[in-house]
């Protein structure tokens, strides 16, 4: 099984860990690397949406704002 957004293959493929699904009619293969990234991207989106002390203070250490 491979990865949708960086096309490698999943290694210990796992349909509660890697399967988005997004509609009963949609899904796709997700690995964990790129689970791990997207979770960094959107709490960096929330950051800057929504900015407390917490926030901030945790995307400064990770120099993402």
């Amino acid at each position: 099984m491979d990865c949708i957004l960086c096309r490698k293959e999943i290694e210990r493929y796992d349909p509660k860990l890697n399967q988005l699904k997004i509609d009963e009619s949609h899904s796709v293969e997700i690995c964990l690397d790129c689970i791990d990234k997207f979770l960094k991207w959107q709490q960096t989106i929330f950051a800057t949406l929504f900015p407390t002390k917490a926030a901030k203070k945790w995307a400064s250490k990770k120099s993402l704002i």
